[in-house]
């Protein structure tokens, strides 16, 4: 089998030499899933928490960042 990975880039149009490739490999897919996987649950609670503090104070309480 060969490591797409390490093969030197091959462009996809002659127009752009330099443009990555458009889709990820299964393999990188599941390497990247498994390495954010643990992030989900730290990122949906903090949704749900600005989403109560939306509902509760409104959007113009909120610091300009975060609007």
């Amino acid at each position: 089998m060969i490591d797409e990975i390490l093969e030197p880039h091959k462009p996809q149009f002659a127009s752009a030499p330099d443009q990555a490739r458009k889709a990820a490999t299964v393999d990188e897919a599941l390497a990247a899933a498994a390495e954010l996987k643990h992030t989900v649950g730290v990122v949906r609670q903090q949704a749900i928490k600005r989403r109560a503090e939306l509902a509760r104070l409104g959007k113009m309480a909120l610091p300009p960042d975060q609007r």
